[in-house]
């Protein structure tokens, strides 16, 4: 990988890091009744779905900026763009869409099919 590409990798992930910093920063509360009392129960229904989401959010949030955080580090310590498994160049368009990648498509494709993602539960 060019240095140049490494630059604009770099960039994208600061702006990504700095992006759920932010996000983070702001997801401290959701509007709502300050008091907790509120009109019916479909207003308290809709508050607990409102907070729910809210703390999926921060998770997600979180876990995203670790993967971002970590993937700068590779870029320090010169492994960034190398797949974690099977050590060879992760491709340019995969880096592109997502930079803090640690995985190359096929290596990703064969950690799905064997620890596939739970469904959402609620």
């Amino acid at each position: 990988m060019t240095e140049k590409q490494l630059t604009i990798h770099k960039g994208l992930l600061l702006e990504k890091r700095d992006e759920l910093r932010s996000a983070l920063l702001l997801d401290g509360g959701i509007g709502g009744h300050a008091s907790g009392r509120f009109a019916d129960s479909l207003d308290q229904s809709v508050h607990a779905l409102e907070t729910a989401l809210q703390a999926r959010l921060r998770q997600n949030h979180s876990r995203l900026l670790r993967a971002v955080e970590a993937a700068m580090g590779r870029l320090d310590r010169g492994t960034f763009g190398l797949c974690e498994s099977c050590e060879q160049p992760i491709p340019a368009a995969r880096l592109n869409a997502v930079p803090w990648t640690r995985l190359c498509r096929d290596c990703k494709e064969q950690q799905d099919a064997e620890f596939p993602t739970p469904l959402l539960r609620g």
